[in-house]
Order: structure tokens, then C-alpha cells, then sequence
């Protein structure tokens, strides 16, 4: 009776190895079908064909490391955070590749992202798609309430979408755009600074600050992808 037991003990085992494997590959396949839908959103504007994206991803996860959220938190922001623009998939070229100033009637299409986006992730009862969908609605908030679409306030704004809008923002202005060339560091916490607590989160500008310890470099835009290659702090479990 005992060896039956242990043979019965044994095939279960094997039983519970197999589904893991199974569901492991299941949420690997999900997770890189999302990061497609990212990279897809992301092809038309961005110079760096998906960098961006991935940049965007693993400073808002380091940033969610600083601020004290817990590990599963940390990595849904990661795999949540590249679908912040995933509605520009709806927005004309002429508007979204535009190398000037957009019109009054152009801004407004392009602000239409925000909604297109969570529309798109919308009715999930996955925790990763409705952080996206948060992320995607809310990303262009304002602390101050001037922000798009909702208008929303301090922190009624879900603070993935804080976080995610600093990442952002630092992450092109360090970036070539179609409309302007990449500014330099100083030109970039300069940015930050006089809008930490008005456009950004102050809080979330200093973990930034705390995170990156910027040198001031006047002619030239801070290497985002290289710091967080130096630091070795890439949370990509999978690397």
C-alpha cells in the first residue's frame, strides 16, 4: 500500500510540474501578445521602433520599486505600462507624425488616445489589463487638474497612471520626437523640477531624482537606455 501511495504521490507530482509548465507558458504567450499590442501602438511615432515602450515599462517599475509598492504591483506596472498609448493606433498620421505645433482641432484629436485606449482594455478581469486600462485613461492627467481627459486631482489620479506619466515624460524628452530633438538633462529636470507638484506627482519626480541621480549634462540628453543597462536594474524577469 505504502509504494502505491508514493507512486500515486510521484504521478501527481509530475501532474502538478506539467500544468505549471503549461500556465507559465500560457502567461508568457499572453504577456508577449501584450508587448506586441504595445510595440504596435508605438511603430508609427517612435523613432527607436518600440524602445520607448520598453523604457517606459522598466522606469515605471523602478519608480513603483522606490515608492515602496509591493513586487506583484511593481510587475504589473512594467507589463501594464508600454499600453499607455495603445490608442494612437486610432489617431490619422498627419496628426500623430505632424513635425509642428499641433491646431486647437488637431490637439483634440490626438487627446482622444487617452479614451480610444482604456475603451480598448476595457471589461477585463485581469488585474494586468485593468492597470492598463487605468494607465491608458489617465496617463495625462495633471496633479493640478488640468490634465486630460477626466480633469482629475492630486490623488484621484490612479498613481500607476502617475507614475507611468513621469516615466513617460522623462523618456521623450531624452528621446528624438518627429516634432523636436532630444533635450539635454539639465533641459529635462529643469522641466521636471518646475513641474513636480503642478503637472507631476511630487513624489513621484523624487523618487526619480533619488532614482537616477542625474548629472547635469548641458549639451547632451540623458541615456535612459544605458542607465538602466548600468545599473543593471532591467526587472524583465526573463532576461
Amino acid at each position: 500500500i505504502r509504494f502505491l501511495r508514493l507512486q500515486e504521490r510521484d504521478r501527481n507530482r509530475v501532474l502538478e510540474e506539467k500544468i505549471w509548465e503549461r500556465t507559465r507558458a500560457f502567461e508568457e504567450c499572453h504577456v508577449e501578445t501584450l508587448e506586441r499590442l504595445a510595440l504596435a501602438a508605438e511603430y508609427r511615432d517612435d523613432l527607436s521602433r518600440g524602445e520607448h515602450v520598453r523604457r517606459v515599462g522598466q522606469t515605471s517599475a523602478l519608480l513603483a520599486r522606490v515608492l515602496g509598492l509591493p513586487e506583484g504591483q511593481v510587475e504589473l506596472i512594467r507589463l501594464a505600462a508600454p499600453l499607455h498609448d495603445l490608442g494612437k493606433i486610432a489617431i490619422p498620421e498627419t496628426i500623430l507624425l505632424k513635425p509642428g505645433r499641433l491646431t486647437p482641432d488637431e490637439f483634440e484629436v490626438m487627446k482622444t488616445h487617452t479614451s480610444i485606449g482604456a475603451a480598448m482594455l476595457s471589461g477585463s478581469r485581469h488585474a494586468l489589463l485593468q492597470m492598463a486600462e487605468r494607465i491608458a485613461r489617465s496617463h495625462h492627467e495633471r496633479w493640478d487638474g488640468g490634465g486630460f481627459p477626466q480633469g482629475l486631482r492630486g490623488e484621484a489620479i490612479p498613481l500607476e497612471a502617475r507614475i507611468v506619466a513621469v516615466a513617460d515624460a522623462f523618456d521623450a524628452m531624452n528621446s528624438d520626437r518627429p516634432y523636436r530633438k532630444a533635450l539635454s538633462s539639465e533641459e529635462v529636470w529643469d522641466i521636471l523640477v518646475d513641474g513636480a507638484g503642478r503637472q507631476w506627482d511630487l513624489a513621484v519626480v523624487d523618487a526619480l531624482a533619488s532614482l537616477v541621480r542625474m548629472e547635469v549634462q548641458v549639451d547632451r540628453p540623458f541615456d535612459v537606455a544605458a542607465f538602466l543597462e548600468r545599473e543593471q536594474m532591467v526587472l524583465d524577469p526573463r532576461r
